[in-house]
């Protein structure tokens, strides 16, 4: 079945849901970085987000962790996107770095992103539809 949706999306419904996963990630991490605006020595994240859709689409250029023993957690799976330190906004005295108008930045060009993504499944579901009608008469 997999192979079967494969050839009939190509690859691109498939690299455009993952990215729209990788975009719910980073919009958590900046509701984070917004949330933790106030709080002393907090360090702004984001997600790698090139690193994560690098991974997605060529595995074996993955640095992905192996587990080597019995007890070890298996990290392998495909929800462990990494967070990395987020440098655009200057460290304050309190150690914190996180700029809110940065941020809501990040936000707003995120929000617009996903929303993008999701207007590209939805056309190209519709155009699946309609081929699939015009198949049928």
């Amino acid at each position: 079945m997999t192979n079967f949706v494969d050839k009939l999306f190509d690859r691109t419904v498939p690299g455009i849901t993952h990215s729209l996963d990788l975009y719910l990630k980073r919009n958590e991490a900046i509701t984070s970085n917004i949330a933790n605006a106030e709080t002393p020595m907090y360090r702004a994240v984001d997600v790698d987000f090139a690193g994560e859709l690098e991974r997605a689409f060529d595995p074996s250029s993955s640095s992905a962790l192996k587990k080597t023993h019995s007890k070890h957690m298996d990290l392998s799976g495909e929800g462990t996107s990494k967070f990395v330190e987020d440098y655009s906004g200057a460290t304050r005295a309190d150690g914190n770095n996180v700029d809110i108008d940065i941020q809501m930045g990040k936000l707003a060009l995120n929000s617009g992103k996903y929303q993008t993504g999701t207007s590209l499944v939805r056309k190209k579901l519709q155009m699946m539809r309609m081929a699939l009608r015009q198949a049928m008469r």
